[in-house]
């Protein structure tokens, strides 16, 4: 089945569009904010071949897709942008208590699910690299392999901007100034402060009283 028709399929399963008030994915889910969980049709969702299960994490309902999870969810997404989540659509408040850990795991996977495809593929080309320099097949000293280095390490190097731009999209705040304040922290000589282990500022004053 086409991932167009199995979005539709879904979407349908689920109760329709106007059952939705918004959708995201992570590394393998679907993850739904529904108006009326009550409304979903299990028994077709789990007929569908490219739905493994579903799952209900607190008020959400998740889809579980697998590796497809992403194409499924652009072609939802496509036919339907306004159920798509966005950082001007909040998310809506609910009457049920939720658990505050799942809470936190939640924003957690939220704010770090959209890095995984840049994480996943630096840290692949890093064991790639090292697997063709023990056998023979590249040496350390080549530009080529400075330059594919390069691109692997810059992920984990200016990962804390990665992270700002990410988190700013899940709480809807302006990228820029998390930017600004992740680059803060990555100044040298902020580094350089941080890694000395002296105390900072006015509470060095404070200690030396």
């Amino acid at each position: 089945m086409k991932h167009q028709e199995t979005a539709q399929e879904i979407i349908k399963a689920v109760g329709g569009t106007n059952n939705i008030n918004s959708v995201y994915h992570c590394v393998t889910r679907l993850r739904f904010d529904l108006k009326d969980n009550e409304k979903v049709d299990n028994g077709s969702l789990k007929k569908l071949d490219k739905v493994m299960g579903t799952n209900i994490s607190g008020d959400q309902f998740q889809v579980i897709i697998g590796n497809d999870v992403a194409k499924v969810f652009d072609a939802m997404v496509k036919e339907n942008p306004a159920i798509q989540q966005t950082t001007e659509k909040k998310e809506p408040k609910s009457d049920k208590k939720q658990n505050v850990v799942l809470k936190i795991f939640e924003t957690i996977a939220g704010v770090f699910a959209p890095m995984l495809p840049a994480i996943t593929a630096a840290g692949m080309l890093k064991g790639l690299l090292a697997l063709f320099v023990s056998v023979g097949w590249m040496s350390a000293g080549t530009d080529t392999y400075r330059i594919l280095s390069a691109i692997g390490d810059g992920v984990f190097h200016y990962l804390p901007l990665l992270i700002a731009v990410s988190a700013a999209r899940k709480f809807g705040s302006n990228p820029f100034v998390a930017i600004a304040l992740g680059t803060a922290l990555m100044y040298p000589d902020m580094t350089a402060l941080l890694s000395s282990g002296e105390s900072v500022g006015f509470w060095e004053s404070r200690l030396q009283q």
